[in-house]
């Protein structure tokens, strides 16, 4: 659970949805909301249908925030989602193939991208030469750490758009700085990876932060960029610096948002292809899905806990409806439960909203092992297995 946490406060005390469930919204409303968000910018409505709560719940989160921190941020996205969808027009089959052989690179960008979070500091109160060094690592992080997978795959998209020959491999083991080029000479988006007023390339600040090629002189930043007689040095203030390291998160977001929208808009193609043997995800990401699907239902998570043999969630209503009925559309998430913990038997404690204990749903791994054997054990098979015990009289 405490490794959790932060995610759970997060989705408490950060996302609208608390807000919107005070307000009268509902779960099917919010619903709604995530589709009408993304309906722009999916060609398979099916697939935005089928993902919005599973899947999509934490990227609709995000997408509102990012909207809201960089006005305007929706035009890039969908220029650079235009080229997916070029791509994908002139190759089907290659741009299909590049996503799902990716997936791993990405997954372990969002490993680094987890460390990244919990180590973030509050930069407001520290004294200058920490400012610096906290962003200047910042800097790195954003550009190398988290989003050379999205480097790659844009370079890629962009040569399969152009009808060139594709080598994953080499592209993968290019460096930084070409890959930048390389965007910046060929997509139609170059403008998100020339840092605006310097007009350095993002690889350019890299260099500037992985090699320490700056000074601090009475609170002024003087940094270095380029060699030799392309040696150019230039001074920023603090918030100009804040700016910079904002600019280059500002592109990983969008990369980020697209690479998402275009992954779920094709799942079921990529899906195919995806070698899961592969796949290395920490639980943080698996979680921040899982909790953010249960909190678009109107539940709270009160508790976790699980290991091999026994799984554990407890949550809170966040409605006031019938709880018979909101007891019964809480186990639903039991096989959600079963695929993030594996566990072989699983629980769910459903509390009214005045915490008190209504229902235990409870059921057996074997159930959903055969539902993924058998694609006829449905619904209906799942509930003639689950197991509900009403509890404090009902």
């Amino acid at each position: 659970m405490k490794k959790f946490q932060k995610i759970l406060d997060g989705l408490k005390h950060k996302s609208p949805i608390p807000l919107l469930l005070e307000n009268g919204y509902t779960p099917s409303t919010i619903k709604a909301e995530i589709i009408e968000t993304f309906e722009p910018y999916f060609n398979n409505s099916v697939n935005l249908e089928k993902y919005a709560i599973d899947y999509l719940v934490s990227d609709w989160i995000n997408f509102l925030r990012i909207s809201i921190k960089y006005p305007g941020i929706e035009i890039d996205i969908k220029t650079v989602l235009s080229a997916y969808a070029e791509a994908k027009k002139k190759n089907h089959l290659e741009t299909i193939d590049v996503l799902s052989r990716l997936i791993p690179y990405h997954l372990e960008a969002g490993n680094k991208f987890w460390s990244f979070l919990n180590l973030e500091v509050d930069k407001k109160d520290l004294e200058i030469y920490e400012f610096v060094k906290a962003s200047m690592d910042d800097i790195s992080n954003i550009i190398e750490g988290i989003s050379k997978s999205v480097f790659v795959e844009n370079v890629i998209i962009n040569k399969i758009k152009r009808g060139k020959t594709i080598d994953l491999e080499r592209t993968l083991s290019n460096k930084l700085g070409n890959l930048i080029q390389d965007l910046i000479d060929n997509s139609e988006y170059s403008s998100l990876f020339i840092v605006p007023t310097e007009n350095l390339k993002l690889s350019d600040w890299r260099n500037i932060s992985a090699h320490h090629t700056y000074k601090i002189i009475d609170e002024k930043i003087i940094c270095e960029s380029g060699e030799g007689s392309n040696k150019v040095e230039f001074e920023v203030n603090r918030s100009e610096l804040f700016e910079r390291v904002n600019y280059c998160m500002r592109t990983t977001e969008i990369l980020n948002m697209v690479h998402k929208i275009f992954a779920f808009d094709n799942l079921p193609e990529i899906s195919e292809k995806l070698n899961k043997d592969k796949t290395n995800s920490r639980p943080e990401i698996g979680f921040l899905m899982f909790s953010s699907a249960v909190i678009s239902q109107g539940f709270e998570i009160k508790n976790i806990d699980y290991n091999s043999e026994r799984a554990s969630l407890e949550l809170i209503d966040l409605t006031s409806e019938n709880p018979k009925e909101r007891g019964i559309h809480s186990s639903q998430f039991l096989n959600k439960l079963w695929l993030l913990t594996d566990s072989r038997e699983l629980e769910i404690k459903y509390f009214k909203k005045n915490e008190s204990l209504y229902l235990i749903s409870s059921i057996g791994s074997e159930v959903f092992q055969e539902m993924e054997k058998d694609d006829k054990k449905r619904v209906e098979y799942f509930a003639q297995n689950v197991n509900f015990e009403i509890k404090n009289g009902g």
